[in-house]
């Protein structure tokens, strides 16, 4: 002998509805998807490789200098020139002045291309500098 849950009438139904939880999930999925690309500062470069990369989460803490091959420089996701890059600096240093300054640099630069980008901020009072790099896989 079978029991009857629901019936015709409106009676309670033993089926679970998953509909609304698949809805919410994929309503977050879309969010994060959104939101993550985000959360990283500055202009995407090619960073260079070293053996003592040390991984940290970045979710926007730091002042990011990009620097890119075709040698754009930008001051967060802001395009800067090599004269107004002191100014931009400390534009963005007056929103949050205890954010840390970082330099991602593409990896096809020449070294003293980065070393004249870095002389011009320590000329404008900046002497501790961040270097961003990817680790090195062995």
């Amino acid at each position: 002998m079978g029991m009857q849950v629901g019936d015709r009438k409106g009676g309670p139904m033993a089926d679970i509805n998953v509909t609304p939880l698949v809805d919410v999930v994929l309503v977050l999925l879309i969010i994060f998807m959104v939101v993550t690309p985000m959360l990283s500062s500055g202009v995407d470069v090619a960073l260079p490789t070293a053996k003592t990369a040390t991984e940290t989460q970045d979710v926007g803490q730091h002042l990011v200098v990009s620097i890119r091959d075709d040698d754009a420089i930008f001051v967060d996701t802001t395009r800067s020139s090599p004269d107004t890059l002191l100014d931009d600096i400390k534009r963005g240093y007056a929103e949050d002045p205890s954010r840390s300054l970082l330099i991602k640099a593409d990896r096809s630069l020449k070294w003293k291309q980065v070393a004249k980008v870095m002389e011009t901020i320590r000329d404008g009072g900046v002497s501790t500098m961040l270097m961003a790099t990817e680790s090195e896989d062995e």
